[in-house]
This record gives structure tokens, C-alpha cells and sequence, in this order.
């Protein structure tokens, strides 16, 4: 009789971590990845996780900097942050949401590099008239420094079809610096 109890018990505990495990992997995520706009280093990044919907679209709202203004990116279809930051004339704002990001050492990597996707599958974030993005993106310096990354191959696994979006935050306007933006790389699985 005991035996059966605890076979009984251990065929519970496995079930759920099975069940655990499924729906983690069934999570409807978003991850921001940073990319140095100058030197295309990757910096770090940021998962996300929202409840279940079967689309994604990036939706924004901008406030143009006279002294100061911010730039909020959000899952349109649930009306949820994914990105925001100030942004400063004649100085530096910063990003607010997500409010950390983790260091790129916490991210695994794979022994071999994801191969460049078509230059079809790229998208620049769209948010103002007034937004900046250079006239010509270098894709292939940004896809090399997340390319490595096993969240790409993973989100890039599940989610073959979807967009890889880039943002260019700049949080400097004006006499802005360069070298304080940074690309956002926001993929959907």
C-alpha cells in the first residue's frame, strides 16, 4: 500500500513540473535586447512576459523634447509598457521601464552564431515624425552581437515569421552624443 501511495505521489510531483515547464514554455514573452549604438556591443537585455495573445504590435507614445521629453513603447494589444525613457535637450535622460536589465554575462550562448536573417524580417520602430534613426543601419553589426545568444535562437525558433524590431533610443537631442545610444533589439517568441 505504500508503495503505490508513493508511486502515486511521485507520478503528481513529475506531472506537475511537466505541466510547470509547458506552460513556460508557452509564456507569451518579449525580450529587449541593448545594443551599443557606436561600437554594436551587446550590453544586456530584459525577458518579458505577458498574458496570452496571438499578435504583437508595438504601439508608442512621444512627448517631444523642448527641455525634456520620453518616449514609452507598449504592447498595443494589451496596452502593457515593454520600453520607457526620457529624453533630454542639451543633456541625457534615461530608461525608466524596464527598470533594470541584466548584465550580458546572464545570458547563455550557443557554440555557433544564428545565421543573419533576411534583411526582410527587420523593422525600425516607428513613433514620431521626429524620431532618428541613421540613414544607413548597419543590421549586420547588431544581428552580430546578439547572433550568439541562445534566447535569439530560441525566440527566433518558435517564432520564425515575426519581425526583429530595433529601436534607437535617444536619450540626447540637440547637441546629443552618440555615444550615449543605444539600439533595442525586441524580438516576440
Amino acid at each position: 500500500m505504500k508503495n503505490i501511495l508513493l508511486l502515486t505521489i511521485a507520478i503528481l510531483i513529475l506531472g506537475c513540473t511537466s505541466d510547470e515547464q509547458n506552460t513556460k514554455a508557452t509564456q507569451n514573452k518579449v525580450i529587449l535586447l541593448k545594443v551599443d549604438f557606436t561600437t554594436n556591443i551587446f550590453e544586456g537585455g530584459k525577458e518579458l512576459t505577458f498574458d496570452e495573445f496571438p499578435s504583437f504590435t508595438i504601439s508608442s507614445v512621444y512627448q517631444s523634447p523642448g527641455d525634456f521629453g520620453k518616449i514609452n513603447l507598449k504592447y498595443q494589444e494589451l496596452d502593457q509598457n515593454i520600453f520607457e525613457g526620457t529624453i533630454v535637450w542639451m543633456g541625457i535622460g534615461e530608461r525608466s521601464h524596464p527598470e533594470n536589465i541584466n548584465s550580458p554575462e546572464s545570458f547563455n550562448l550557443n557554440s555557433t552564431p544564428l545565421e543573419m536573417p533576411n534583411l526582410n524580417f527587420f523593422q525600425t520602430v516607428d513613433y514620431s515624425e521626429f524620431q532618428h534613426y541613421p540613414e544607413t543601419i548597419n543590421y549586420v553589426a547588431i544581428w552580430n552581437a546578439i547572433d550568439n545568444l541562445e534566447v535569439v535562437d530560441e525566440y527566433r525558433n518558435s517564432n520564425p515569421n515575426s519581425q526583429i524590431n530595433l529601436f534607437l533610443y535617444t536619450p540626447s537631442v540637440g547637441g546629443g552624443d552618440p555615444e550615449e545610444w543605444d539600439w533595442y533589439v525586441i524580438l516576440k517568441n
